[in-house]
């Protein structure tokens, strides 16, 4: 398995660097609650919990060259969380990737996003971006068709037998 654990920590530098600088103030990983009764855990919530965000390390496009229609639609389900969170005034998606900022501009102009919530695109150090390429590059290889075509026949045996299994 790839070792993704560079996005948590992406999204612990922008918590930790980035949001404070920007706002003014601590943030930190916090449980609220829903509008709708139940609770929700949120990257960042500040320090007088005043606001809430999301942050994505997602691009846009996929290691082939295709839209990532699947992390759009995770974005879509944050922003579902931070219109539910209860006593924020401010709501924010935090993004670390320029692709996707750009594409959550554009759903905001045609209308596709809530006004409630705002994009911003923080920065992180050069070092950590290319660590993150990376392990999507990492990742990427081993969800891919040849990377199933590359497999002992043993693995891929144990796995039918499995979902037989089940």
């Amino acid at each position: 398995m790839a070792d993704t654990r560079v996005q948590l920590e992406v999204e612990d530098w922008v918590r930790v660097n980035w949001m404070p600088n920007h706002f003014g103030q601590k943030f930190y990983r916090n449980r609220l609650r829903l509008s709708a009764g139940g609770v929700f855990d949120f990257d960042a919530v500040s320090e007088d919990q005043s606001i809430v965000a999301s942050i994505s390390t997602s691009a846009m496009k996929t290691s082939g060259g295709k839209a990532a229609s699947g992390k759009l639609m995770k974005l879509r389900s944050d922003m579902l969380f931070l219109l539910m969170a209860e006593t924020v005034s401010k709501r924010f998606i935090v993004l670390t990737e320029h692709s996707m900022f750009v594409v959550c501009q554009k759903e905001r102009e045609s209308g596709r996003a809530p006004l409630g919530i705002d994009f911003l695109l923080a920065k992180i150090p050069d070092e950590l971006e290319h660590r993150l390429i990376q392990a999507r590059i990492a990742a990427s290889k081993e969800v891919s068709p040849r990377a199933a075509e590359q497999l002992p026949d043993e693995v891929l045996l144990q796995q039918d037998s499995k979902d037989i299994d089940n």
